[in-house]
């Protein structure tokens, strides 16, 4: 009698079990949005104007398009004025700190730039106490100065006013900052 009620426990437990997943996967199924138009799994298709494209029994796609030439695209700018079509050059101070035994200065230009130049003038109360040329380096997007790494010894102590005059490519612009040696 006992060897009985431990084979419906377990005819019991799986039908739970079975249950359970049944409506794990109807409920999937039915969260799903009714005629959508959206691709569904490795079916991505893209239609440009003027293309056509016949879906053929397994899967397979076949294009009508004419042109056997791709046009590249243009990126957009979401985000305001495209900086690389500015009349001067933008950009910010991204670090100015000790580090070690040198005053550090690191600035981000918003424009791409291949070559220029980046004047470094830190003043205090006015006066110029220190003054720098360095390099434009490009990055993917944008550019940047080669960097600027002062010893503090020749700065003494306190805020210092940051200004950065750039030029390149024809265009120049300015970057202010301050920092505290």
């Amino acid at each position: 009698m006992t060897k009985r009620r431990k084979q419906n426990h377990w005819w019991i437990i799986m039908t739970v079990i079975i249950m359970i997943v049944g409506g794990v996967v109807f409920a999937v199924i039915a969260s799903r949005p009714q005629g959508s138009d959206e691709p569904k799994g490795d079916e991505s298709i893209v239609e440009e104007p003027g293309d056509t494209v016949e879906k053929k029994e397994g899967g397979t796609e076949v294009s009508n398009d004419k042109s056997d030439t791709t046009e590249k695209k243009k990126v957009e700018q979401y985000d305001g004025d495209d900086p690389n079509t500015a009349d001067s050059l933008s950009g910010v101070v991204t670090y100015a700190g000790v580090n070690g035994n040198n005053f550090s200065v690191r600035v981000n230009i918003d424009q791409y730039l291949e070559n220029g130049k980046c004047e470094l003038i830190l003043k205090r109360n006015d006066a110029t106490i220190y003054s720098s040329i360095a390099n434009i380096i490009s990055n993917a997007s944008t550019a940047t100065c080669e960097g600027f790494d002062v010893p503090v010894e020749d700065l003494g102590g306190g805020m210092v006013s940051i200004n950065i005059n750039l030029s390149a490519d024809g265009r120049t612009g300015q970057i202010r900052g301050e920092g505290n040696i």
